[in-house]
C-alpha cells in the first residue's frame, strides 16, 4: 500500500485509528447492506475475514445488468497444524451448512476456510466457532503465516 505523506502506509493508519482492530465493523456488520467499506475490509482481515464478489455468478449477474454480489471467506487459525478434535470438525462442517456454502476447504498453511458466507451470518459464525474453541483471529492480514521456531532451538545450552 502507497504512504500517506507521514511515512506510514493506509493500512497502518487504519491499525492505528482501529480502536484495537474493532473500527467501525460492528457498525457495519448491523447495517443492511450487502458489503462493508473499504478500511472495514482492511480491519476484517486481521479477524479472519476477506470480503469477495461471489466470482461463479460474477458474469450470470454482469450479463443481466446486475451489480456483483458480495460473500465473505473466513479463515481459521490453527497454528501448525494441530488436531482439531472430532467435535470440533462437525462444528466446522455444521457451522459451513449454515453459515457458507456447504465447502470446507484445507489450506496449505493448516487453516479451515468457509466460502459464500453472507455479511448477515458473519457474527453467527464466528460466535459459533469461539464457542468451540476454534479462532480466526490473525488467520490473515499480517500475521505469521507458518509455524515458526528458533532454527537452533536443538541445540544445547553449552555450546556442545
Amino acid at each position: 500500500m502507497a504512504t500517506t505523506g507521514t511515512g506510514r502506509t493506509k493500512l497502518e493508519r487504519i491499525k492505528e485509528t482501529s480502536r484495537g482492530l474493532r473500527g467501525t465493523i460492528a457498525r457495519e456488520l448491523r447495517d443492511g447492506t450487502p458489503r462493508v467499506s473499504p478500511d472495514t475490509a482492511q480491519l476484517l482481515k486481521f479477524h479472519g475475514i476477506y470480503q469477495q464478489d461471489d466470482r461463479d455468478a460474477r458474469h450470470a449477474l454482469k450479463a443481466r445488468g446486475e451489480d456483483r454480489r458480495t460473500i465473505f471467506m473466513v479463515r481459521t487459525k490453527n497454528p501448525g497444524g494441530g488436531p482439531l478434535t472430532p467435535e470440533q470438525w462437525a462444528v466446522l462442517d455444521r457451522a459451513s451448512d449454515l453459515h457458507g456454502d456447504g465447502t470446507l476447504r484445507l489450506t496449505t498453511r493448516q487453516d479451515v476456510q468457509f466460502h459464500g458466507v453472507g455479511k448477515d451470518h458473519l457474527r453467527r459464525l464466528i460466535r459459533l466457532l469461539h464457542t468451540e474453541l476454534v479462532d480466526t483471529f490473525g488467520a490473515c492480514g499480517d500475521g505469521t503465516r507458518n509455524t515458526c521456531a528458533c532454527p537452533v532451538s536443538a541445540l544445547r545450552r553449552g555450546g556442545d
